[in-house]
Parts: structure tokens; C-alpha cells; sequence
């Protein structure tokens, strides 16, 4: 029987002999989701004419290719109605992932089904985007998401701290990995920290990655036919300190009698904006969302399309050997 580590080597090898052609892109205007709508009408779930899509999701992939497709919505965040989508349409899955940390850094990952994604969409409240990307199988590494937290102090794995000039990204690589009961689609995905443009070069980064890499976020994923992957971010992992907050402490320290039962109001200056990487890099503007505006983060489905296999979807025959010949 073959091993997982002979698979992926043969896998590897077949990639790299028939890469896949540059990348296509294609973005469902959100005018497609109102087509024959009233003047004036929003889709369902679109408050004050914000135009959000609905219905089914179209894709740009032929029929029988193999490799990987990044869909990109941006949806409004709402945590009660992102879990009831999460256990209607999430399906149980295996990664090699660091649940705890990826949360610990602002990431939410979680396997779906990949024949509803019209339905998860939807449920999750439409989306003002459709961005689709072909990735194919490529074991170069290439850019997932791409973001530059100007002004932002940037906690990696607890620990927060500037870094002016860097630039975040999230790279991806796949293959297809042959398994005796059929191919899937081997993801693995880390973030990267770049602060030049030496550094950020796709062409220095196809093989090794250059810069920082955050290890503790590294995912290693399979995508069977049928499961895709969302990667998003958790929107309250995005913090604004109080700029008075130190000078209220220090007065507090020196004050005599007991400390006062009620906490102080929040000054209005800002003092230092905080952001995960998950927050940094999957949550557009962020303190807009400290200004009273609903917080819109960005989803990635990474969908899987198997139409090639060289291996029959259908189990093998149950019926005895008899050792006879035709």
C-alpha cells in the first residue's frame, strides 16, 4: 500500500512536470444579484440599498480540471448568525492545524460542504463581492491574502508590537495527492511577515519563503471532493486602547481610600490600535467598527475540484475473489 509520504512525493513530481497557467480571476458584479429587481430594491438581507449578492454561485473553472479555486466574499459581521451557518453547513473534517492558536491569532478555519456555498452565502448574509480565483496545482507559493496595517501595533501569538513598513500576507501552495480511495487536494497555508520588496518577491518566494513565517499559524489541509475550507477572521480580536487610560492608572496608584466599584469612560482619544494577524489581514478598516459602523470581513473559500481523477469515485466491488480467469 502506499504511503502518505510516497504519495505526496509522486504528487509533487506531477505538479511541478504540468504547472498550472497563471492564475484567472473573475468577479460577479453585484448588479447580477438585482437583475429584474424593482428600481431602488436591496437583495434579502441588504439594509439601505447596499447591494449584496444572493443566489447561486457561479464559478470559472472548466469542466475536468483538477486544483484549487479562492472564492472571496465580504460579508457583514454578525458572530450569532456566522455560528448558526457554521452548524448548518460545517462538516467535520481532518487538518493538520493548530486550532487553539490559529484562534489565538485572530483566524477562524472550519470545513464546509461545497455543494451549499450558495446557501452558506446567503446565510451568512450575502456578500458585496464574488472574487474567484484559479490556483490550480501549483507548489509555488503564492499570495492568499495581502494587507499593510499602517499605524497598527501587530500581536503575533500574544506578543504585540510595531513593525512599520511591514507588509502581511497569507501564502498558499497545493498539489493534488493521490490516495488509494481517490485524489484530493493538499493546501498549505502560513502567514508571512515582509518588510521590502526584496523580501516580498513572488519569484524569491516560489520555493522557500523569505521574511518572517508565523509557524504557529502554518495549515496543512486535504481537500476531498465535496469539503471546502473557509479561512476568515474574528472582527473582536481588533483593539483601540484608551490614550488616557496610562495617566488614570498612575493617578489611581497614588489615590488613597478604595478604588472606585465602576470603571472609567472610555476618554474618545485613541492611544494604540492592536490587530491579530487574522484581524489584520481579513478585516478591511477595522476601526470603523469602533466608530459604530458594522465591521465587513473578508471569507476565503478554498474549493476543491476533483472532476479529473484518475481514480472511480465508486468503492470497490464487494464480491468475492474466486481466483478464476476469464
Amino acid at each position: 500500500m502506499r504511503t502518505r509520504a510516497a504519495a505526496c512525493a509522486g504528487a509533487l513530481a506531477a505538479a511541478l512536470a504540468a504547472c498550472d497557467a497563471a492564475p484567472r480571476a473573475s468577479v460577479q458584479p453585484a448588479t447580477d444579484a438585482t437583475a429584474g429587481a424593482a428600481p431602488g430594491a436591496s437583495p434579502a438581507g441588504a439594509p439601505g440599498g447596499e447591494a449584496r449578492l444572493a443566489g447561486p454561485v457561479r464559478t470559472s473553472v472548466a469542466p475536468g480540471q483538477t486544483g484549487l479555486e479562492v472564492v472571496t466574499w465580504q460579508v457583514r459581521h454578525d458572530r450569532a448568525r456566522f455560528q448558526e451557518a457554521m452548524r448548518r453547513h460545517g462538516v467535520p473534517a481532518v487538518g493538520a492545524l493548530d486550532e487553539l492558536a490559529l484562534r489565538r491569532n485572530g483566524f477562524v478555519v472550519a470545513a464546509v460542504r461545497a455543494d451549499r456555498l450558495d446557501e452558506l452565502r446567503d446565510d451568512l448574509g450575502g456578500s458585496g463581492m464574488d472574487i474567484r480565483r484559479w490556483m490550480g496545482t501549483t507548489p509555488s507559493w503564492r499570495e492568499l491574502a495581502v494587507a499593510r496595517p499602517a499605524g497598527t501595533m501587530l500581536e503575533v501569538d500574544g506578543l504585540a508590537r510595531e513593525r512599520p513598513g511591514a507588509t502581511l500576507r497569507l501564502m498558499v501552495r497545493t498539489w493534488p495527492l493521490p490516495m488509494e480511495d481517490g485524489t484530493r487536494i493538499a493546501v498549505e497555508i502560513v502567514p508571512q511577515v515582509v518588510t521590502d520588496e526584496l523580501q516580498a518577491s513572488l519569484v524569491r518566494n516560489a520555493g522557500r519563503l523569505a521574511g518572517e513565517t508565523i509557524p504557529s499559524c502554518a495549515a496543512g489541509l486535504e481537500l476531498e471532493r465535496d469539503v471546502a475550507w473557509i479561512v476568515t477572521c474574528d472582527p473582536g480580536a481588533f483593539v483601540e486602547t484608551d490614550a488616557e487610560a496610562p495617566t488614570r492608572a498612575r493617578e489611581a496608584a497614588t489615590r488613597h481610600g478604595p478604588p472606585s466599584p465602576e470603571p472609567a469612560p472610555h476618554s474618545g482619544k485613541v492611544g494604540a490600535r492592536i490587530a491579530t494577524l487574522g484581524t489584520a489581514l481579513l478585516l478591511p478598516a477595522p476601526e470603523r467598527a469602533h466608530a459604530g459602523v458594522t465591521a465587513q470581513q473578508t471569507v476565503l473559500v478554498l474549493v476543491p475540484h476533483l472532476d479529473a481523477s484518475p481514480f472511480p469515485e465508486a468503492p470497490p466491488s464487494e464480491e468475492p475473489m474466486t481466483g478464476k480467469t476469464p
